[in-house]
């Protein structure tokens, strides 16, 4: 049996759970009877081949469209001694067992297919895929093994990925030289990037033409004549709370010392469930507000706590669910960490890790991977970022079992001498999961404040201790994080405020802004994305063009939901796209 996985770090893995040894001069595991062979790749071991390679005359960027009949692909020049070994090993032994152990996700699945066509393998009937989410413990892959499924049942998966691959290069190359020829300079223009770019745009634009006006709020403080009552409350005269000017309120402070009666009291129960557990992106926006961790940085550390510590699962996961038959293994690891982390013990008591909680356990919203959770204790060499991001982890699984947290909001509104004020704030009625929070709570999430706890306020004592004229002015939009942007990623929408599919996937979303970074197209401002001269020359340029739709949010969404559909008709829609944006539809040597 052939085993390729996609790291060497994994291959390794692999050899200590089968009980194979390093041969220098094969390059390869072996098992001691040699009937097990390991390889692996270092990510993508092949890539589309440039223009070229098609028609010597695309060296010429004003020839277009670049259309291949038939896309070529050509090894990674720097890992072109691993490629050549990699497809020597798979041709010996092409009528052999193969294991596919590339990464669980799409991109994994096209690395391996690209191994395989390349060894001109096409009778696929003895390759089997190992798919797992845990991390690579000696039992986990022996299961793994045991488990693992015909490779034909990923045929869906690797037609997505080929299609998106491809029309990722077709756009990239086509918009990217129109483009630069119209303006004379390189342009690096993506299918998604450039959408992406094109958000971020819109919200500086909001900020830039935002129109602030000034108003007033009038302020007041109410408390109890012996201190043990208090309450932040606004003035409010026909619904509003905010006053064109303060000569109004200023009147007002003759009124301080009298005494407060409640004119209304409007209470709203609210139940908040325990925060679901982790998917790679809700993981990095957290690490960001607390933190300060770009999503980049993140995705390294987290990685490193799976490949290296073997501590959380798989990390690239859009799942904020487990499966149905994760029920024992979550309650399992949950004793577990109760264990290995006492100050978590109150829990022991209190939580219920049974089927019937579908905001953990549902099938229906499960993807490719189960949640991110903790698998074991974390390694006391671990560095403090990795520290973080681990108990980041840890504590969403322990409170995600947890009881639900019940306040009463309460809108109350008082009177003095006439004059109204309202005061919002909560009640606790049960903190639930809240108090069981550790790690958290040691740190501010940047974020919006709280409302005020009226959990002991008598509001049959209150006088009026000031109220003041507070200047405010109205603010626009902020301007996008990392955080926000990854949010709008995933649940993107319109301006009609329509949900669009998602943009790109939990494994690729972390690359866009270091790729428009070191495009020139945009740059920090303190933790804000702003855009550059360039970014919006580049958007600028693209108006102009049948490639404006690259910049339209609505359009690049249409086609992740196609892709996702209908990977042949989403590729062939993007060459009818190409060819129109460049106007010229011959057939000219290797292309179309």
């Amino acid at each position: 049996m052939i085993i390729l996985t996609e790291k060497p770090s994994v291959a390794k893995d692999f050899a200590v759970a089968l009980d194979c040894r390093f041969s220098p001069k094969e390059k390869f595991y072996a098992s001691p009877d040699g009937k097990i062979l390991i390889t692996n790749c270092v990510g993508h071991l092949f890539r589309l081949a440039e223009p070229t390679a098609y028609d010597p005359s695309f060296k010429y960027w004003t020839n277009l469209p670049v259309i291949p009949k038939q896309f070529i692909y050509e090894p990674v020049q720097s890992l072109k001694s691993l490629s050549d070994f990699v497809v020597s090993l798979l041709k010996n032994h092409k009528k052999d067992e193969i294991l596919i152990a590339t990464d669980a996700d799409r991109e994994g699945e096209i690395i391996a297919r690209e191994c395989l066509a390349q060894a001109e393998i096409t009778d696929f009937s003895k390759i089997r895929r190992f798919w797992v989410s845990q991390a690579l413990t000696k039992d986990v892959i022996l299961d793994g093994i045991k488990n693992a499924k015909p490779v034909a049942d990923y045929d869906g998966l690797s037609e997505q990925g080929f299609a998106r691959q491809k029309a990722d290069w077709l756009i990239g190359i086509n918009a990217s030289r129109y483009v630069s020829n119209i303006a004379k300079s390189t342009f690096p223009v993506g299918r998604v990037q450039t959408a992406i770019l094109s958000e971020i745009a819109d919200r500086c634009n909001k900020i830039q033409n935002f129109k602030s006006e000034k108003y007033f709020e009038g302020e007041a403080t109410f408390n109890a004549p012996d201190g043990t009552s208090s309450l932040e409350a606004l003035l409010i005269e026909d619904g509003n709370t905010a006053f064109k000017n303060k000569t109004g309120i200023k009147i007002l402070t003759s009124l301080t010392g009298k005494s407060a009666t409640v004119s209304d009291v409007k209470k709203e129960k609210r139940t908040i469930n325990p925060p679901q557990l982790y998917n790679l992106n809700d993981l990095q926006k957290d690490a960001f507000a607390y933190f300060g961790y770009s999503a980049d940085k993140t995705l390294s550390l987290v990685q490193t706590l799976y490949e290296k510590y073997k501590c959380v699962s798989y990390p690239r996961t859009p799942s904020k669910v487990m499966g149905s038959d994760n029920v024992n293994l979550c309650r399992k690891l949950h004793d577990q960490m109760i264990r290995n982390f006492p100050e978590y013990f109150d829990l022991h008591s209190v939580v219920t890790i049974d089927g019937a909680n579908k905001r953990v356990f549902d099938d229906s919203k499960l993807e490719a991977h189960h949640a991110l959770i903790p698998l074991s204790k974390l390694p006391a060499n671990a560095s403090g970022d990795e520290e973080n991001v681990y108990f980041l982890i840890l504590e969403r699984f322990m409170l995600a079992f947890a009881p639900v947290a019940e306040t009463e909001n309460m809108t109350v509104t008082l009177t003095v001498e006439g004059n109204q004020f309202t005061a919002k704030g909560t009640r606790t009625v049960s903190e639930g999961w809240k108090q069981c929070r550790r790690f958290t709570r040691n740190f501010n999430k940047k974020e919006g404040g709280e409302a005020q706890d009226l959990s002991n306020t008598d509001f049959e004592r209150l006088v009026l201790k000031s109220i003041e004229a507070k200047e405010k002015h109205t603010k626009p939009q902020k301007h996008y994080n990392e955080a926000s942007l990854l949010s709008f990623m995933e649940n993107p929408k319109n301006s009609e405020s329509q949900k669009l599919a998602g943009l790109g996937t939990s494994a690729t979303r972390h690359t866009f802004v270091p790729k428009l970074k070191s495009s020139g197209f945009i740059e920090d401002d303190g933790k804000n994305l702003v855009m550059t001269k360039k970014g919006w020359e580049l958007l600028d340029l693209l108006s102009k063009t049948k490639f404006n739709s690259l910049a339209d949010i609505s359009e690049t969404t249409r086609w992740e939901q196609e892709l996702s559909e209908n990977p042949t008709n989403f590729l062939e829609d993007i060459k009818v796209f190409i060819k129109s944006a460049v106007r010229n539809d011959k057939t000219d040597g290797g292309a179309e």
